[in-house]
């Protein structure tokens, strides 16, 4: 079917709108974000990564990926070109099997953004999940964009 480039512009717009930078304007909304609890995550076996390479990159072979986290009061954390450090100090998990079963914590386990910063000099994104002051989950983001969920069914941790 010709989709009269249309979806070639909608892809294009969106990479407008990626942030990969952590410039003042996005502090300011990672700021509104610290605390929230994430209630659920929607994750693709391609990652926007994808792009840059020759062949396809095989399932068990994966260590970047794309994914929406859904956190309360109804904000989601859309992130691109992600790796997932179950041990801050360690190696990324590889193999999408793997890595659902690390982000799939997020949610099972009520974990909350507990920090973030700037991943590298070159930009990017690097976030602390857990509880208190107890890191459970580092992601680190090549790109990322903030926006609004409605609940559907779901506590979204406010009346």
């Amino acid at each position: 079917m010709n989709d009269n480039g249309m979806e070639a512009e909608d892809d294009l717009e969106m990479e407008d709108d990626l942030q990969t930078v952590l410039d003042d304007a996005a502090q300011e909304e990672m700021e509104e974000l610290l605390g929230r609890q994430v209630l659920g995550i929607e994750m693709w076996e391609e990652s926007l990564a994808d792009e840059e390479e020759d062949e396809a990159v095989l399932s068990e072979e994966r260590f970047l990926f794309d994914c929406d986290l859904y956190l309360e009061g109804g904000m989601a954390l859309e992130l691109y070109a992600t790796l997932a450090y179950p041990d801050p100090e360690g190696e990324p998990v590889q193999g999408m099997d793997n890595i659902f079963d690390v982000v799939g914590r997020l949610a099972d386990d009520n974990l909350e953004l507990l920090d973030y910063d700037q991943a590298d000099a070159e930009g990017g994104l690097a976030l602390a999940f857990g509880k208190g002051e107890q890191v459970g989950l580092a992601l680190v983001a090549g790109a990322w964009l903030i926006s609004e969920w409605e609940p559907d069914g779901v506590d979204d941790g406010e009346a």
